[in-house]
């Protein structure tokens, strides 16, 4: 049976790259196996690692549940509850909510419900991990949320793989943060130029890694 500290991988990689987590990879494999806070120094830290801690326990506990409008918000809502103002709600136009890439900034339309249903319904694949792939770079551009869509992406997408024994994380490599940068570079290029191939390239060969058995 799976449990949170397998998805330790995907739990540091989201937390380093997309928050700035400062816990090191084996400080938050202690954390998610025994609660241990060694090596976590502060509130912003703890509050992220619990957050995802939480969407981790979430996604085992409901994987084998459609993905659909609903459960995308529903792992929004864990995976910002204590970092976001309003979790799990859909942003609106008037907010202005977009990121900033090295490209220029990215503010997509915002998404009413039936509109995310539409862009979820849009991606079906038979190939699992292809969809996958499609969920994590289409919602993390279509930026759905206030706060934590790649997150949000990153673990919906898993939410499809762990049941195939399959884990997605963040290409995260200490002797090389090249990769890293890469990674960034064209999931930019995947929001502002519409290239999706290099990122999901890129997520295959160095994104995807076998759960325990």
């Amino acid at each position: 049976m799976l449990t949170i500290a397998d998805l330790a991988g995907a739990v540091y990689t989201a937390g380093k790259v997309f928050d700035g987590l400062a816990a090191g990879r084996r400080d938050t494999e202690n954390f998610l196996r025994s609660g241990s806070l060694a090596g976590i120094f502060s509130r912003a830290d703890l509050a992220l690692l619990e957050d995802l801690r939480d969407v981790a326990q979430f996604v085992i506990d409901h994987h084998d549940q459609p993905i659909d409008a609903l459960y995308v918000r529903a792992i929004n809502a864990q995976i910002t509850r204590r970092g976001a103002l309003h979790p799990g709600q859909l942003r609106t136009d008037d907010q202005q909510i977009g990121v900033r890439t090295r490209y220029g900034r990215h503010t997509p339309p915002a998404l009413t419900e039936h509109g995310l249903q539409q862009l979820i319904d849009s991606l079906n694949c038979d190939d699992v991990t292809e969809n996958a792939l499609d969920l994590f770079v289409e919602l993390a551009k279509a930026q759905p949320f206030e706060d934590g869509n790649k997150r949000t992406a990153l673990f919906v997408a898993n939410s499809l793989l762990i049941g195939c024994g399959t884990l997605l994380v963040v290409p995260v490599d200490e002797r090389d943060p090249q990769l890293t940068d890469t990674f960034n570079d064209l999931l930019a290029k995947a929001y502002i130029r519409d290239e999706h191939y290099a990122v999901k390239a890129l997520l295959r060969d160095h994104g995807l890694t076998a759960l325990p058995r």
